[in-house]
């Protein structure tokens, strides 16, 4: 085995429902389908990371943006992982880090326009692609993003033992620019990969560098990269 950081995407946000490119902390808050989404893929994540009455299994924590839709997930994942494998209330760890909110769209911040879309699509090809000049107007870049984001990954895969899993929870777009640049998977793959709430990408570090590690799944796909 080895070590896995798995990228989960918060639940549904009441800017979700309303197509609103909301991307600066602390942005809006779990809808109640969203909440829904977090307790089930707890007992999810129970079962992927083998933990089983009172065991932990491979699940070394959880890890969550500042943004309140990430730590409103990843609270209610933990609680229902909890519950799932008898373990008591609030025994799995929670820890908050900067840097791995999502990424910020600049003047189209908290607008649902179709302009707006197209801008924020076309500045996602770009940031799979690697394109430096890619980004909404008054937003963020791949190189902005990564700056940020990477050196929190690099951190806990540095602290991974082969069987140790750690929950990332995070946003849609940063996941899959991270998860792309971390791999080298393919830009097209991911383009069209849309990750639904509280869908997820494992990542496998391998003892490898940023850059070399190894996809094995993506949302509800298995790759074999």
């Amino acid at each position: 085995m080895t070590g896995r950081i798995i990228l989960l995407r918060h639940g549904q946000t009441f800017s979700n429902v309303e197509r609103l490119l909301d991307t600066r902390p602390p942005g809006a808050e779990l809808t109640e389908r969203g909440r829904e989404q977090a307790t089930d893929v707890g007992i999810e994540l129970a079962h992927l990371v083998a933990a089983w009455k009172g065991e932990q299994g491979r699940l070394r924590g959880f890890v969550t943006s500042v943004a309140l839709r990430a730590q409103q997930t990843a609270m209610l994942a933990a609680r229902s992982f909890e519950s799932t494998v008898g373990l008591p209330p609030f025994s799995v760890d929670v820890e908050v880090r900067t840097g791995i909110h999502e990424v910020f769209t600049g003047d189209y911040e908290m607008s649902n326009s179709e302009d707006a879309h197209r801008s924020y699509s076309t500045a996602l090809r770009g940031w799979l692609d690697g394109d430096v000049e890619a980004r909404c107007p008054g937003g963020e870049n791949y190189q902005d993003v990564l700056a940020r984001y990477q050196p929190v990954l690099e951190n806990i895969a540095a602290g991974l033992g082969d069987d140790d899993d750690v929950v990332v929870v995070s946003h849609g777009a940063a996941i899959r620019l991270v998860a792309t640049h971390a791999s080298g998977i393919d830009a097209d793959f991911a383009f069209t990969g849309y990750i639904q709430n509280c869908r997820f990408v494992v990542l496998e570090p391998r003892g490898q560098g940023f850059g070399k590690w190894t996809v094995t799944r993506w949302a509800d796909t298995e790759v074999d990269q």
